[in-house]
């Protein structure tokens, strides 16, 4: 698999990749759970409703018990007055966070990396900015001018890059550690260096970095003791 390397001088070439982190095949319903995840887990699950008996309302009979033609109520507090609690309600307490396995976030990534691939580039002269946001701006419009919505993702923490591009609204930074599968599916493009294309490929297991696995022996079974039982003498008449 190549990925195209843009550069602000304009000569544009290609880099080898792994086939297994840019060239899997995609598995949509995976990216889809994955996304479903990692939104529920950034619910507070802090709203609250108040019930009937938290309701700071008359407790007053409204009006007498007979002869009105009215339902007899007690109180105003009750859910089916306007301005009464509310019945089935949340609590505050919900937990909305949902568990996803570490080798199934790895392979949604893997898939939303290899759906991308054709929108992703790589660019050393990212890390290269001056903490000025209009030499961001014309750096990444003038290699993804049609992009709406372009993703970063560096090596480590970059002090001058993320002063340089946190007012873009078009544009949000992360490393490549931290890069989850939202984010790249959210991305129009994906701008990466070298180093971190090395980081994702040596978090993500690629074949080509990861030694293989040495197959575990199995020590042969003991074998089982066999005990007799003492015959049964029959009773003399």
């Amino acid at each position: 698999m190549k990925l195209k390397v843009a550069s602000t001088v304009g000569q544009n070439t290609s880099v080898t990749v792994s086939d297994s982190v840019f060239g899997a095949q995609v598995n949509s319903s995976l990216i889809a759970q994955a996304i479903r995840v990692y939104l529920a887990n950034q619910r507070q699950g802090t709203s609250k409703v108040k019930t009937r008996s938290e309701i700071s309302r008359s407790k007053k009979k409204w009006f007498k018990q007979k002869g009105t033609g009215n339902a007899r109520h007690g109180a105003r507090t009750p859910n089916i007055f306007v301005g009464g609690g509310v019945a089935h309600g949340p609590t505050g307490l919900q937990n909305w966070s949902l568990r996803m396995s570490s080798t199934m976030k790895k392979a949604a990534l893997v898939s939303a990396l290899s759906a991308q691939a054709e929108k992703t580039i790589i660019c050393d002269d990212i890390a290269q900015l001056d903490g000025k946001t209009a030499s961001a701006h014309k750096m990444l419009q003038k290699m993804l001018p049609e992009a709406k919505q372009m993703l970063i993702v560096l090596p480590k923490s970059m002090p001058m890059v993320l002063r340089s591009v946190r007012n873009l609204p078009y544009a949000l930074v992360t490393s490549a550690a931290k890069l989850t599968t939202f984010e790249v599916a959210s991305a129009d493009a994906l701008v990466f260096t070298k180093e971190s294309v090395k980081m994702v490929e040596e978090r993500l297991g690629s074949p080509s970095s990861s030694e293989p696995a040495v197959a575990a022996v199995k020590k042969p079974a003991a074998p089982k003791k066999v005990v007799s039982k003492p015959k049964k003498v029959a009773k003399a008449k």
